[in-house]
């Protein structure tokens, strides 16, 4: 099919006039395997997309499914050279019909003018390059992880250079770094710590005490057993351990923690007092949170991070915990400052969060408002989780058990029902401006109700690009609710973003 963007609606990219979202549009049923059906639609709309790559440097990646459909992923290279960033993303709903493409490709003949033609001596050797990378690490910490190198081509926020993308982990402090190395002149043209973050303490509860007792007064006092929290604890069942005495299954793997939890009986019976406790509580919360999104369909091929991920419930002194997603890690660790934060099961599920975004989405979050929505998104999923935990004037309250460690301590960590407003209240920090977003999908979930919204809300997920941004999320929602259940909510959604400011 030939596309009209004329009867399309069509974002541009301002600095390479390419259409770099194409969508509210169908083609006519396509049969056939996704990558081939979306390789004939590309070499049909090559110039109505103005991309003007060869269909050859157009390198399949990738094909993604979710419940509203498929999403075939294809990566640009220039000269064999993959261009960091440059993707086509042709996504096909469940009807075979192609009904939006995402287009973040450079023009050919914008990268031969910046280019330019080099030799074998321009470049710099790999022993200059090990020497840049080592002066580095040693700046941002302590090497915990082994350096992976790949020679890229850089074409981003107007530069376009030839460069070495470097990505290793540090600890003291914990890091997960992207380097960008120019490899013509040894510059660090761009650098990012890439780990997700969320301010916390916490423990093994259902979600947390100070929910469960509904009291405001309780307080950590240095991880000790209290009289008063023995109402709080829950026994419950941790299904599929793999049988070798350690919290390890389908959908967890405690083991990174060190001298982690084991017992041949299977039987691990822990108070707060004892450090394996917020193992149990890590293996409870996740397997559990990952168990109900299979239950709304997100399973087999169709799942969202339906696989084991690791988890080091002590991993670092520090009042933080984070997601990991550099290569050959891929895990969650929480720190003990404060309240430990995996006593806390909403603190527990945002992590997870990051963790589900990164695997549907691998590299998500690439712009400042991208990793905003990764943490309302992680808030969302832990108030949705745990609502009918809470009474009336808890249930949009989070992180209520972790804010006690505070200095003082606070009510909450953050609340889901934020009156601020898009772009006036945005801050540039993403856990504050995150708060307008996990605001607009509580709004989502009361339009919808709560396991629809849930549905749609992950199902969008697999409609977002590494660059995503508020009004990405705004449309993706919006899809996916078409996609699932025929856009009966569309005049809502739009209402919802618009009177946020997202929509225009």
């Amino acid at each position: 099919m030939k596309l009209d963007l004329t009867k399309c609606k069509v974002r541009w990219d301002r600095d390479n006039y390419v259409p770099k979202k194409v969508y509210d549009f169908e083609t006519e049923p396509l049969a056939g395997d996704p990558r081939k059906v979306a390789e004939a639609f590309l070499k049909e709309n090559l110039a109505v997309l103005k991309i003007s790559a060869a269909l050859a440097d157009l390198q399949f990646e990738q094909v993604t499914e979710s419940l509203g459909g498929k999403a075939v992923l294809f990566q640009q290279h220039f000269e064999g050279t993959p261009i960091h960033g440059a993707w086509v993303a042709i996504h096909i709903n469940n009807a075979k019909r192609i009904f939006m493409v995402m287009n973040d490709t450079v023009p050919a003949p914008t990268l031969e003018k910046k280019l330019g033609k080099r030799k074998a001596a321009d470049f710099l050797s790999d022993k200059e390059i090990d020497a840049i990378i080592a002066k580095k690490a040693a700046e941002y910490g302590t090497l915990a992880t082994e350096i992976g190198k790949e020679n890229m081509v850089y074409a981003m926020k107007g530069t376009f250079r030839p460069v070495c993308k470097v990505k290793f982990g540090t600890e003291k402090p914990a890091g997960s770094w992207i380097l960008f190395i120019d490899r013509v002149n040894g510059h660090v043209i761009d650098e990012r710590n890439v780990l997700h973050k969320a301010t916390g303490k916490g423990k093994v509860f259902l979600p947390n005490p100070v929910v469960t007792l509904d009291r405001d007064d309780l307080l950590d006092l240095k991880d000790s057993d209290q009289p008063v929290l023995a109402p709080a604890y829950k026994t419950v069942q941790l299904q599929e351990l793999d049988g070798s005495g350690f919290l390890k299954g389908a959908y967890v793997d405690i083991t990174k923690t060190k001298n982690s939890a084991q017992s041949t009986s299977l039987e691990f019976l822990f108070n707060r007092f004892d450090d394996h406790f917020e193992e149990v509580m890590a293996y409870y919360h996740i397997d559990s949170i990952q168990r109900y999104i299979q239950s709304l369909g997100f399973t087999g091929t169709k799942g969202a991070l339906n696989r084991p991920i690791r988890v080091n419930t002590r991993g670092t002194f520090e009042d933080n915990s984070f997601y990991d997603p550099s290569p050959g890690r891929k895990d969650i660790t929480f720190g003990t400052g404060g309240v430990d934060d995996a006593e806390d099961a909403e603190i527990i599920v945002h992590e997870y969060g990051h963790a589900i975004q990164d695997a549907i989405v691998p590299g998500y979050g690439q712009k400042t408002e991208g990793r905003a929505m990764g943490e309302g998104f992680g808030d969302y999923l832990a108030g949705t989780f745990y609502y009918k935990y809470k009474k009336a004037s808890r249930k949009v309250k989070l992180g209520e058990w972790d804010a006690k460690g505070y200095k003082p301590p606070q009510e909450y960590l953050r609340k889901l029902e934020s009156p601020k407003m898009y772009p006036a209240d945005m801050e540039g920090e993403e856990h504050r401006d995150g708060e307008i977003w996990s605001a607009v999908l509580w709004q989502v979930r009361k339009l919808l109700g709560a396991k629809k919204s849930d549905t749609v809300i992950i199902e969008s997920q697999f409609y977002l690009s590494q660059y995503a941004d508020f009004k990405d999320g705004a449309e993706a929602i919006i899809m996916a609710e078409k996609n699932l259940y025929g856009g009966k909510k569309t005049k809502g959604l739009t209402r919802i973003f618009k009177n946020r400011g997202i929509l225009a």
